[in-house]
C-alpha cells in the first residue's frame, strides 16, 4: 500500500490546493478534480469548471444534509452507482453578495458556507446550482464513490468534512481515463490518489487526521 500518495494528497489539501481521484477500472473508471469545501477559492472552482468540465458537486456528510433539511433529490434512486443527490441550493445574498449563484464566486461563497459548522437552513435557497451529496456514513469502506472520498478526506485533513468534486472530460466531451488524468496530474502539478489507496490507507490507520 502506498501510504504516500494519501499523505501527499493530504498535504495539497490543506494548502488549499486541488488532487485528482480516481476511481476503480471495474466502477467508472473515472477521475475526479477535488478540494476541500472549506478552502474552496473562486480560483479553484473557476479552474475546475474550466478543465474539468463537468457537474459541480458538494459531497457532504448524512448529519449535515438532516440539520440542513436537505431531502433527497428523489424518492427512489434508480442510478446505477446510487449518487445520493440531494435538492439543488445557492446560498442566500446575505451570505456573500450571491446573486444569480452560477459564478465561481458564488459557487464558492455558497460551498465555503455549507463548510461553516455554524450553517443553517436559512443560510440556502432551493432550487441552486450547486448539488450536494450525502456521502455514506462508512466512508469509501462502505461505497468507494468520489462522495465517500471527498468526505474523508477531509476528516484526515481535519477539516469540516464538505468536499468540492467535478468529474473530468476530456476537451472532445468524452469522459477522461488513466492516461488523460495522468497527464493533467503532471501539467498541473496535482496529486492523484485512486480511492483503493485511500480505503487500504483507512483501513490500516482510521480517519485520525493526519498531522503534516
Amino acid at each position: 500500500m502506498n501510504s504516500s500518495s494519501v499523505v501527499k494528497a493530504v498535504e495539497a489539501l490543506k494548502k488549499g490546493k486541488l488532487i485528482i481521484v480516481v476511481n476503480n477500472s471495474d466502477r467508472e473508471n473515472e477521475g475526479d478534480l477535488l478540494g476541500l469545501g472549506a478552502k474552496m477559492t473562486p480560483e479553484n472552482m473557476n479552474f475546475m469548471v474550466t478543465n474539468a468540465r463537468g457537474l459541480v458537486c458538494v459531497p457532504i456528510t448524512s448529519a449535515l444534509a438532516k440539520r440542513l433539511g436537505l431531502k433527497a433529490m428523489v424518492e427512489k434512486n434508480t442510478e446505477t452507482n446510487k449518487t445520493a443527490f440531494t435538492i439543488s441550493l445557492d446560498g442566500t445574498n446575505e451570505i456573500g453578495g450571491i446573486t444569480t449563484g452560477v459564478s465561481a464566486y458564488d459557487r464558492t461563497a455558497t460551498i465555503n458556507k455549507l463548510s461553516d459548522p455554524n450553517c443553517e437552513a436559512r443560510d440556502f435557497v432551493h432550487p441552486g446550482h450547486m448539488f450536494p451529496l450525502i456521502a455514506k456514513d462508512g466512508g469509501v469502506l462502505e461505497r468507494n464513490g468520489h462522495t465517500e472520498a471527498a468526505v474523508d478526506l477531509a476528516k484526515l485533513c481535519g477539516v469540516t468534512p464538505v468536499g468540492t468534486i467535478v468529474e473530468v472530460l476530456r476537451p472532445d466531451g468524452h469522459m477522461a481515463r488513466r492516461d488523460y488524468l495522468s497527464q493533467m496530474s503532471n501539467e498541473y502539478q496535482l496529486p492523484m490518489l485512486s480511492i483503493d489507496e485511500l480505503s487500504e490507507f483507512i483501513r490500516e490507520n482510521g480517519l485520525d487526521p493526519i498531522d503534516l
